[in-house]
């Protein structure tokens, strides 16, 4: 099963944003094709320089937009190390999937769920289901998380005594995650029912949230605290 969502509140447009909104996010799907023809064994793998080829390879067969190089730079940074991943399937990568943190209030962040995706032969085998359970391990709702803090002075690099740079730790803050959510289109009968089946309720619907595509309408889907 695959599931993609915009990469904010307001439709943009994929020439202008790292995070662009592709145009569908569910299709009807066949059983799949690999369920009787192989062990299963599902893991869940961080994403890294060096399988990065690995996500752009995915996302350039599962998704009808390009993602920038700031997309790419984003999905490493080490905060939203623990919501971007990538799905195994024997080993495999078959799926991802990309989120990130957004503010809410001072003391607060909420998890977006910029996209999800899987390989069309690996689908319904319970990869988009262990991906999106690991997020929700990871930054659920009433979880705390430690994210850089961009607002505080960041210390200075260091020098060992070979005059070889340290890169000094960041500065980190501790923040509540008050929700998870993300946009479907509401033709997406599919996708609605596989998150409410996970635990999240429409919070809103926006009558022209895709710019070139139709319906132009999409469900806010939200799970809270």
């Amino acid at each position: 099963m695959a599931a993609v969502a915009s990469s904010s509140t307001t439709p943009s447009d994929p020439s202008s944003s790292s995070w662009p909104a592709p145009p569908m996010t569910y299709e009807p799907r066949p059983p799949a094709p690999v369920r009787a023809l192989l062990p299963k064994r599902i893991d869940v793998a961080d994403l890294t320089p060096n399988n990065l080829g690995q996500l752009r390879k995915l996302n350039s067969v599962l998704f009808p937009v390009s993602y920038s190089e700031r997309f790419y730079k984003d999905v490493l940074d080490p905060d939203v190390a623990s919501i971007c991943k990538l799905g195994l399937f024997n080993d495999i990568a078959v799926s991802n999937v990309c989120c990130r943190f957004e503010a809410d209030g001072n003391d607060a962040v909420k998890v977006y769920i910029a996209t999800l995706g899987v390989l069309a032969p690996y689908r319904r085998l319970g990869l988009a289901t262990a991906l999106i359970q690991h997020v929700l391990k990871a930054a659920g709702p009433g979880s705390t998380v430690e994210l850089t803090d961009k607002d505080a002075p960041q210390p200075a690099p260091k020098k060992d005594k070979n005059g070889k740079e340290i890169k000094p730790e960041a500065v980190k803050v501790q923040k509540k995650v008050s929700a998870v959510y993300l946009h479907v289109q509401t033709s997406n009968d599919e996708a609605r029912a596989f998150y409410e089946k996970l635990g999240f309720k429409v919070t809103q619907t926006i009558d022209s949230y895709y710019r070139r595509i139709q319906p132009a309408s999409a469900w806010v889907l939200e799970l809270s605290a």
